[in-house]
């Protein structure tokens, strides 16, 4: 379903997704600029310290996935802009508010319907069963 938004509205929506992809591109390269710097590892450590230095470049890792993750929803964002139906609610097919919008630029969903989703995970959780949502 295309929407025709206002031209300010269409405006705002373009203009949150290019300011949320541009903040996560500089986390990314921000993160993988940052180089080891051989002066300052210690040539006398142990395993434990090599075990947590390893532990943080995981935890490193896994910051950059969850952030190239992000960077791929707001692409999936822009793509459901160009055709028309981004910041509509794909459940019930309501216009979700731009400020909605700006705290989660990809969200699919209005706040009441994502509150009854995850009342329903909740509750498929608590009985066992996977969610089918």
């Amino acid at each position: 379903m295309k929407k025709r938004w206002s031209t300010q509205r269409q405006e705002t929506l373009e203009q949150i997704l290019h300011q949320s992809r541009e903040s996560v591109i500089a986390d990314i390269e921000k993160q993988l600029g940052q180089e080891l710097d051989p002066r300052k590892i210690d040539v006398a450590m142990d395993t434990g310290d090599w075990a947590a230095f390893e532990l943080s470049e995981g935890i490193d890792y896994k910051i950059l996935e969850m952030r190239y993750k992000t960077y791929k929803e707001i692409a999936d964002a822009f793509r459901r802009l160009e055709a028309g139906n981004y910041g509509v609610c794909e459940r019930c097919g309501e216009e979700i508010p731009v400020e909605r919008l700006k705290v989660e630029p990809f969200t699919r969903y209005c706040v009441s319907c994502c509150n009854q989703i995850e009342s329903l995970e909740a509750a498929e959780k608590e009985k066992g069963k996977p969610s089918t949502l």
